[in-house]
């Protein structure tokens, strides 16, 4: 009989611990998903530090630094270590020559130089390379950059015309004698040299083609009055030769140091003149 009732109770035993593994299981269920809601998540990218995020950008870099030279002066490309570069003036230059061109050069003491691409334009300044409208000049390694100018550093501009309607004349025929004024043989001696310096030429362009060299003056312009010219005009050719190219300018300081006198054909106000002047040779 005992043993009737015990195996009458076993169902009983089996079935109520199925139910408590089941409810075991899942409490451990249970648990697992409230970790997983309740885990604080790791953060992706670590917040900026307040000193890097309160420090705001220093707008005066982009006015310290100019990129394409619009000011025509001094940019981060010039350090001071180029000393003198910025008293210089830009002549001439003939790029795409052999050696990879040439250029001439007005020095701080009114000294004008021809140099080649490699060549020093003055001790420990090189030309390092020569582009249509300017040259690169290399001291160590500091790079400055010199550009055509209208007036050189130093020289006043050119006196403004006169007040009222102005009537220009166009330029007449180089053949046509009544442009031409007659030749001034008589004068004071005048310094090749010195009226190289005070002259201060920079080439006129038209369009492609060089046809003369403007004089922008400087100094108290005694040479250059000497000589019959003023701040404005342009000088055609001298003894004949026409002034077309980097190369003619740059014998001009020869021809007029070894002859006695010279025949410069220039232009003012649109009209074509000629002067004569003794070098004192």
């Amino acid at each position: 009989m005992e043993a009737r009732e015990a195996l009458a109770r076993r169902p009983d035993r089996v079935r109520t611990a199925v139910e408590l593994a089941l409810g075991l299981l899942l409490v451990v269920q249970l648990g697992q998903l409230v970790w997983i809601v309740a885990e604080p998540r790791p953060s992706l990218a670590s917040p900026a530090s307040p000193g890097a995020a309160g420090q705001p950008a220093d707008p005066a870099v982009f006015q310290r630094f100019d990129a394409f030279f619009r000011t025509g002066g001094q940019s981060s490309l010039a350090e001071a270590t180029a000393a003198g570069s910025s008293q210089m003036r830009l002549y001439g230059v003939r790029a795409g020559g052999a050696g990879g061109g040439s250029a001439i050069i007005g020095l701080a003491d009114g000294r004008q130089v021809s140099v080649g691409v490699g060549e020093e334009v003055e001790p420990g300044l090189v030309l390092r390379s020569v582009a249509p409208d300017h040259v690169t000049l290399a001291r160590g390694t500091a790079l400055s950059r010199l550009i055509f100018s209208d007036v050189p550093v130093g020289v006043a501009p050119p006196p403004p015309p006169p007040p009222g309607p102005q009537t220009v004349t166009p330029a007449p025929a180089a053949a046509a004698p009544a442009t031409v004024a007659p030749a001034v043989a008589s004068g004071p001696a005048v310094d090749p040299a010195r009226l190289m310096a005070q002259a201060g030429l920079r080439p006129r362009m038209r369009g492609l083609r060089m046809d003369g060299f403007t004089v922008s003056g400087g100094g108290d312009g005694a040479v250059l009055r000497a000589a019959g010219l003023q701040p404005g005009d342009v000088i055609l050719a001298v003894n004949g030769q026409p002034l077309d190219s980097v190369e003619r300018i740059a014998a001009l300081r020869g021809q007029l140091a070894n002859s006695s006198s010279a025949e410069l054909r220039f232009e003012r106000d649109g009209a074509v003149q000629t002067s004569t002047i003794r070098t004192g040779r």
